[in-house]
């Protein structure tokens, strides 16, 4: 059972490397642009490990993955559960990158 659940989570952190090309371009665009916008230090650095962090992740997944097949048993699940884990970290961030939109001038 624990070997089916980890094998189940290794694939649904592999689904997102099927469009990593797409967001690899997208990544390095964000990275590579500039902001004249003020925004407070928070959302910068959401922006930031979002960019960072969609560019890096085939390299986090290889490490998990391959130690995930090191140990087969619970420690394997483990390391399967930490790819998804470092995904939800990304969806986080990626709900918090935005500066707040500006207010309309009162009138």
């Amino acid at each position: 059972m624990i070997e089916v659940l980890r094998i189940a989570m290794l694939v649904i952190g592999a689904i997102p490397l099927m469009i990593y090309p797409f967001i690899a371009i997208a990544s390095i665009m964000g990275i590579a642009s500039t902001s004249s916008l003020k925004v407070p230090l928070y959302y910068r650095v959401m922006e930031k490990f979002f960019l960072w962090g969609t560019l890096i992740y085939p390299l986090v997944y290889g490490v998990f993955l391959y130690c995930s097949n090191l140990f087969k048993q619970t420690t394997g699940l483990i390391y399967a559960l930490a790819s998804l884990v470092f995904l939800l970290m990304l969806w986080i961030s990626s709900r918090f990158m935005n500066a707040p939109p500006r207010s309309s001038p009162a009138e």
